[in-house]
């Protein structure tokens, strides 16, 4: 297996993984919308707008894959 990390954008904040986890290439997409779904759902609701996204990177530092969830709200009267 290959060890990949899974960093956090949160609004422009980004968090870096620095202890990775092995898991195979297919398992990433699930791990990284897994992941995303719950911390948004854990800092909602924070405001009108809230982007957040998981970059994932291999083991050279390489980013592999990325998912983005963004939320706005807002009155419309």
């Amino acid at each position: 297996m290959t060890l990949y990390y899974f960093d956090v954008d949160d609004n422009g904040t980004l968090i870096s993984d620095d202890d990775g986890i092995d898991c195979e290439g297919l398992t990433i997409e699930r791990e990284a919308t897994k992941a995303l779904a719950e911390m948004m759902g854990e800092r909602l609701p924070d405001g009108d707008c809230r982007q957040l996204s998981i970059i994932v990177r291999n083991e050279i530092g390489e980013t592999v894959y990325y998912a983005r969830i963004k939320f706005e709200a807002g009155a419309l009267i």
